[in-house]
């Protein structure tokens, strides 16, 4: 039986209020059925506001692109979990690969910050993934590992079903050719098998989704592979006429 898909657009530092405004416009007229795929959009935290008020009525979900481990406190230019629900948000994103290199979060930073997401009701996409460097030296499924039982350590089972695993393999992402279809199946295969070992009672493993130069080109073969639930969207997701092609072509992939 296959689960229900998910598109995740991560707009990165990306667009402004204008052309925000005019993309949601046009993807609230995209007749999708929520029954099959779940749409998350992931401003920048500035037009956070103005993108829940804009899809408050529809079944478009919105994200924040990070939180702090913290309910509160002295940490100046973060914001908490607490803050992210008192504005309505439902989703955020935990260890992007970018937030990992440029910010230099950790694997108990991100755990934190699962843990409090996860215990606070919001649902999670925890990212994570291997360098072109790991892979070469043969260390994907080690690196992949490790940073999955890092991430999800002490999460309770019951949450799992408001999780979701991206997986980012960093050496694709931005360079417009998403990896090799072998690679996501493998990749998608392990992290699938890891999961039901790490929580053997469970009914509801988190949905894994595939990250890194994903356009409406490529969409229909990824997103028919095994044990790939969704996508997470970087660059293709600014364009809604490509965002909604990529939404279509995932709904139909459960027909």
């Amino acid at each position: 039986m296959n689960r229900k898909k998910i598109v995740f657009a991560n707009w990165k530092m990306n667009l402004d209020r204008v052309r925000i405004s005019k993309f949601l416009e046009e993807l609230l007229n995209l007749k999708f059925n929520s029954d099959k795929v779940d749409i998350v959009i992931a401003p920048p935290l500035v037009y956070l506001s103005d993108t829940l008020n804009k899809v408050s009525l529809s079944e478009v979900s919105v994200a924040a692109q990070n939180t702090f481990y913290e309910h509160n406190g002295p940490y100046t230019g973060e914001v908490s979990v607490d803050m992210l629900k008192d504005i309505g948000c439902t989703w955020v994103m935990i260890g992007h690969s970018e937030r990992r290199q440029h910010l230099l979060e950790t694997n108990e930073m991100i755990n934190k910050k699962v843990l409090l997401a996860t215990q606070n009701g919001l649902k999670v996409i925890c990212c994570l993934g291997e360098t072109y460097e790991e892979r070469r030296q043969g260390k994907t499924f080690s690196k992949i590992l490790d940073q999955l039982k890092r991430a999800l350590r002490e999460v309770d089972e019951k949450h799992l079903s408001n999780i979701v695993i991206g997986y980012e393999p960093i050496w694709v992402i931005g360079s417009g050719k998403a990896a090799e279809l072998k690679d996501i199946k493998e990749a998608h295969g392990f992290i699938s098998e890891e999961l039901k070992n790490m929580y053997p009672k469970s009914k509801q493993l988190p949905r894994i989704v595939y990250g890194g130069s994903v356009d409406s080109n490529n969409i229909g073969e990824i997103i028919n592979l095994n044990n790939v639930d969704g996508v997470l969207v970087g660059s293709a997701s600014l364009d809604c006429e490509k965002f909604c092609d990529i939404v279509i072509k995932t709904e139909y992939s459960n027909d």
